[in-house]
């Protein structure tokens, strides 16, 4: 008895090898667009979290810069002649000397009036000081300038060392010193530190503090130094001295690449110079 042979056209239900292949190429052809679609939205959000990282550390150098030289005491701004560090002396408190003693005095302080004929050991102020100045830190009365011989704390001519026991309300002087120059406004300042930025070859911007002031400026100068930023390529400092009708103006450059990313600034900063 012969057998049935299938009607035309009836399938087994199976694929092909070719079928097969077709559907693997077609899958493999679709993964790649699909990644292709997902992968520039994520590469644009990776650019963007570095370009955010990179403004970040620069936003925080140029901070830090520009608080310094703005505590910085007027006329102490140096920069070097390639541009590479700028350099000042940090007098966060301020305060103004007693140049007489009080009419009905009251305590020692209101009696102790700063004398710039003798090398004067302490002296009252006729209102309190931020803080105490700490011995070791240095009293500056009338700084016009930060190179020279004259009126200039860097050469140490306007700059007494503050002995232990000062007060908000006096400050004592140990060695006594004798400044050269009063005050018109009969300010005194308390410079607490000498700091100095410095790029170095090695593409770090490096601040240096606690460092003895010299009339010559050093870079870099002795002493150890903290680390503020990594991959500078820019960088440059200026430092333009004011006059009797404008203030001071620091203008600061500086170039960070990190990952591929590299992001510049620039910011000036305005700076007093009324000593």
């Amino acid at each position: 008895m012969a057998r049935p042979h299938p009607a035309r056209g009836s399938s087994n239900g199976g694929f092909t090898l070719v079928e097969l292949v077709i559907v693997i190429v077609l899958l493999a052809v679709l993964s790649l667009v699909t990644a292709a679609i997902l992968r520039q939205p994520i590469d644009a959000s990776a650019d963007v979290q570095r370009r955010v990282r990179l403004a970040d550390a620069a936003d925080q150098v140029m901070a830090r810069m520009t608080r310094d030289l703005r505590l910085a005491l007027p006329n102490s701004i140096r920069a070097s002649a390639d541009g590479r560090a700028i350099e000042l002396l940090l007098a966060p408190s301020a305060g103004r000397y007693r140049a007489v003693a009080a009419a009905v005095p009251s305590t020692p302080d209101t009696t102790d009036p700063l004398d710039f004929a003798v090398a004067d050991t302490s002296f009252g102020m006729m209102a309190p000081l931020a803080e105490a100045p700490a011995a070791g830190q240095w009293a500056v009365v009338y700084n016009l300038a930060s190179t020279g011989p004259q009126a200039n704390a860097w050469a140490g001519d306007n700059r007494a060392t503050v002995g232990a026991g000062s007060t908000t309300s006096r400050v004592v002087l140990d060695p006594g010193f004798r400044f050269p120059f009063r005050s018109p406004a009969q300010r005194v300042y308390v410079v607490t530190e000498a700091v100095q930025y410095r790029c170095g070859a090695d593409g770090v911007l490096y601040r240096h503090a606690g460092y003895a002031p010299t009339a010559v400026q050093q870079v870099p100068p002795p002493g150890g130094a903290g680390v503020m930023a990594e991959g500078v390529g820019l960088c440059v400092f200026r430092y333009t001295a004011g006059d009797a009708s404008r203030q001071g103006l620091a203008t600061l450059q500086i170039g960070l690449t990190r990952d591929g990313e590299t992001l510049s600034l620039l910011k000036s900063v305005h700076v007093p110079n009324q000593p």
